[in-house]
């Protein structure tokens, strides 16, 4: 007769854990616990949580391209009278150059800056233009006439302006324009800044409008009393010509031209 139970051969055999689990309640909560760690660790893994910005390891940047440097573009040269620096469309170019002359000296004039009245323009770069302007091979040099800036007992003064302030040296002079009276070099402040009155000059670049208003001016002192008119559409405009007050078809011109290079009053005619 049998026991009751199966015997080794019949029986189905229990895994021990199985048992431990029967008797001991509480290791199925250890059982899962264990078994949620070790998915969420691979879930970690294989899908991992993007990262704030501040923690986030930086992108390398692609190495950075420095680019070659341009090369200045020079502008175009300009045709124009051979000399004179007048082109076609009475514009003028200003090299700026330190050239000199080779005319030999026969006169030394002396000149002061001085300005009057409320001016706001920069002195000093006003006297170095001034000084420019008059050691020009092209103006009252190629003369012979040799200028020299003293700070004072000049035998001329080249002075800067206030615009309603140039009357005050004689009343020929205009409050619009500049003017030249006995020693005096009026400059008026307003049309050295801005240049020619509007629609007279205007492709006509402010330094050389400035050199032409001093030369003009200096020139009356020289000697040219009187004011020239323009020879004929297209030709260039004589120094002594209003230029201010407009080309009447000439060219603009900051130069004397070579009927002009004299200076009656100081060397004689």
């Amino acid at each position: 007769m049998g026991s009751g139970r199966g015997s080794g051969k019949d029986a189905v055999r229990r895994p021990r854990f199985l048992g431990a689990l029967e008797r001991h309640p509480l290791l199925w909560g250890t059982l899962i616990g264990v078994t949620l760690v070790a998915a969420l660790g691979c879930g970690a893994y294989l899908w991992p949580v993007p990262q704030s910005g501040r923690d986030r390891l930086a992108t390398p940047s692609p190495p950075s391209q420095t680019l070659p440097a341009r090369e200045p573009v020079s502008p175009a040269p300009v045709e124009g009278m051979p000399g004179s620096g007048v082109v076609a469309q009475g514009m003028v170019i200003d090299p700026d150059s330190a050239a000199t002359s080779d005319v030999p000296v026969k006169a030394t004039v002396t000149y002061e800056v001085a300005s009057r009245g409320s001016v706001h323009a920069n002195m000093e770069a006003f006297a170095r233009q001034v000084a420019r302007f008059l050691e020009d091979p092209r103006g009252w040099r190629s003369v012979g006439i040799e200028f020299v800036p003293v700070d004072s007992g000049g035998s001329i003064t080249v002075w800067l302006t206030e615009d309603s302030q140039v009357p005050s040296f004689s009343s020929i002079c205009s409050v619009g324009l500049s003017c030249s009276i006995g020693p005096d070099i009026i400059i008026n402040e307003v049309r050295w800044v801005e240049g020619a009155p509007a629609g007279v000059m205007d492709r006509v670049p402010v330094v050389d409008y400035r050199k032409m208003v001093v030369n003009h001016e200096v020139g009356h002192w020289l000697g040219h009393h009187l004011h020239s008119s323009c020879p004929g559409p297209g030709q260039v405009a004589p120094l002594m010509m209003q230029q201010s007050k407009g080309l009447d078809g000439c060219l603009f011109n900051p130069y004397p031209l070579p009927s002009e290079l004299s200076a009656p009053d100081l060397l004689g005619r």
